[in-house]
């Protein structure tokens, strides 16, 4: 069975561009030309939730960027490269672009280093790393000799203004209290020489090969709190550097969140991360983008429609979406499931809903296993919903329609009491649903294919 999703890879970032998904190269193409209109030191936040592609979007400019400045300074050690990027890019927009400045682009999986002491020193050493492709094998030594002097004086107990300041805004006693025996001269001018320091490396690294240095830090938003806020302090203090730009894709709603809990509700959240931002940018959306789940059997429309309805419940981003539609679709040999009986029917919402709950919601998972849930009652909310009630085993067919689907809500409540509270058997026989307690072990075997633990 292959993976719902892409990892992010060079080949598929590449193979995505040569295909054209979702129509984003022109996006793509429209996001260079902003920066390369640029002319100062930048910071731009890419804002979108988990889960829609920030990372192939990043990526996706990156080996853009890096590809026509291949193209245009390209030595004998990148020919090879060069020569198997090319088929990715033919007969795109992105093939030949004419910019004004060439670009050093740097991939920064903030998440990936955030076991690090300090994320200045890991960010320098990826850009220390990629430098390689750029400028020629002195001045990669002499970059190397300038990192590494750089890496055994520097301390990473020097605690810069930016963060000082910022926790004396929480707590100005506990700031006061803590700067007591501290040389405030003596910090700001360590400071201002790992500023220069920083300065000297990069002097190294941004040729005339490479004008502009492009940063994308990704994934940030995933990180500890402490280590994602001092990377915003650090690029921000010592970056100032017109040949600089950042690009943060991140989740700015989830990023807000972590900042709130790490200093408190009081904090202005949200404005300290807006002073870290030039400009703010959205995810382009997908114009390809597949949100409904196909009939696979037949025998399953049901299960299928109830699928669609919770993926528009919960609002799936792209990759849960993907990975969720795998998950159904897996269930087409899972025979407890189908249209034409009352167990099957009972199974086309119980299975889908705890296979969603298990990804977006497992407390609510447990509450379902456990007969507390207020999903049923949520479902009739619905449209989908409301036609499976309508539609469930209903003897009195003389009925209205509101009130064939509140008895069939009734009877599914009936149901699921059998199955996962404490009904007993004839509260299920009053309403002639005639189902055996068994069924309960079909729907998590069903489930438990899915790698759902009850």
């Amino acid at each position: 069975m292959k993976k719902a999703t892409l990892d992010a890879t060079d080949e598929n970032i590449l193979q995505s561009i040569a295909d054209q998904i979702g129509n984003r190269n022109a996006r793509i193409l429209e996001f260079i030309k902003i920066l390369d209109a640029i002319e100062d030191n930048r910071f731009i936040s890419l804002d979108a939730r988990w889960g829609e592609g920030k990372t192939f979007y990043v990526r996706q400019i990156e080996k853009t960027l890096e590809y026509q400045t291949l193209k245009k300074f390209g030595t004998d050690d990148t020919k090879i490269e060069l020569e198997e990027m090319k088929p990715y890019f033919a007969n795109t927009v992105l093939e030949d672009i004419d910019l004004e400045n060439s670009y050093f682009p740097v991939y920064y999986n903030a998440w990936l280093y955030d076991n690090h002491a300090d994320p200045l020193r890991s960010l320098l050493l990826v850009i220390s790393k990629k430098s390689k492709k750029y400028i020629d094998t002195t001045r990669a030594k002499k970059l190397s000799n300038r990192f590494g002097e750089f890496l055994s004086s520097f301390n990473a107990s020097v605690t810069f203004p930016g963060k000082s300041s910022i926790q004396g805004s929480i707590d100005g006693e506990k700031a006061t209290n803590s700067l007591k025996n501290v040389d405030i001269l003596e910090e700001v001018k360590t400071a201002e020489e790992i500023r220069e320091e920083v300065k000297r490396i990069l002097d190294e690294a941004i040729v005339e090969q490479a004008q502009k240095l492009v940063i994308f830090i990704d994934e940030l938003d995933r990180c500890r709190p402490n280590y994602a806020l001092e990377m915003l302090e650090r690029i921000k203090h010592y970056f100032d550097d017109d040949r600089i730009i950042f690009v943060v894709s991140v989740n700015k709603e989830q990023l807000i969140h972590t900042i709130s809990n790490y200093y408190g509700t009081g904090f202005d959240s949200t404005g300290y991360l807006n002073k870290f931002f030039d400009l703010d940018a959205h995810l382009p959306e997908l114009q390809t983008y597949d949100t409904e789940i196909s009939v696979i059997n037949q025998s399953q429309h049901f299960l299928i429609r109830i699928a669609n309805e919770l993926v528009r419940y919960f609002k799936l981003s792209r990759r849960d979406f993907l990975i969720y539609r795998e998950k159904i679709n897996n269930l087409e040999s899972c025979q407890v499931i189908n249209d034409y009986s009352r167990e099957g029917t009972i199974a086309s919402l119980f299975v889908p809903l705890l296979i969603i709950l298990d990804m977006k919601n497992v407390e609510e998972k447990r509450k379902f296993l456990n007969g507390e849930s207020r999903y049923l009652e949520i479902m009739k909310m619905t449209t989908e919903g409301r036609n499976l009630y309508e539609n469930f085993y209903n003897p009195y067919k003389e009925l209205e329609k509101e009130e064939r689907m509140e008895n069939g809500y009734e009877r599914f409540k009936v149901a699921y009491n059998f199955l996962f509270g404490n009904a007993e058997k004839e509260e299920v026989s009053e309403v002639r649903l005639e189902i055996d307690r068994s069924l309960k072990e079909k729907i998590l075997e069903c489930c438990g294919q899915m790698s759902i633990n009850s």
